[in-house]
């Protein structure tokens, strides 16, 4: 059996993920992306992964760099999710002029108002198609407001939040 492009797609879509931005930083110059697949992967030793595309400079620093953090957005930063995944016109160079900024342990920025900021080491990165699946050993959670209930999240081309379910 032989699946499309196109189905593929369009099934991914309907895939829900939270919103991340994903940043590294590689001789004083950060880089960052906005990432939905991104996930736990143990809790002991804390390390979780996230796929990058290889073809940005995003790849290009973390796999020099060997650090990257992780920040879990709120529906508040869509404006944000759209300035890292290139959506708003700017350039990528500009990225960091928006939001308040925290350098991690490893030299990864992280976002001072995020749901909550993973900063990671590399551990790993495993080249799979046009993507490298980067393995983080967590160094340090930076909880956030944890009233907020409104995580950001993209689902079949739109952004969106979570409600309860009752």
């Amino acid at each position: 059996m032989t699946i499309s492009p196109e189905d593929f797609r369009q099934g991914m879509r309907r895939l829900g993920g939270a919103v991340n931005i994903v940043t590294t930083a590689h001789n004083d110059v950060f880089a960052g992306l906005t990432a939905t697949a991104v996930t736990s992967l143990s809790a002991e030793p804390p390390r979780l992964l996230a796929c990058i595309n290889q073809a940005g400079a995003t790849y290009e620093a973390i796999s020099k760099g060997r650090c990257l953090s992780v920040n879990v957005l709120g529906a508040k930063h869509k404006e944000l999710a759209m300035k890292f995944a290139g959506l708003d016109g700017s350039p990528e160079t500009d990225r960091f002029s928006e939001g308040e900024w925290s350098v991690g342990c490893g030299g990864a920025p992280l976002l001072k108002d995020a749901l909550v900021s993973f900063d990671c080491v590399v551990d790993n990165i495993m080249d799979v198609g046009s993507h490298g699946i980067v393995i983080g050993l967590i160094q340090n959670v930076v909880l956030n407001d944890t009233s907020v209930k409104d995580p950001l999240c993209y689902l079949d081309g739109e952004w969106t939040t979570m409600v309860p379910v009752e």
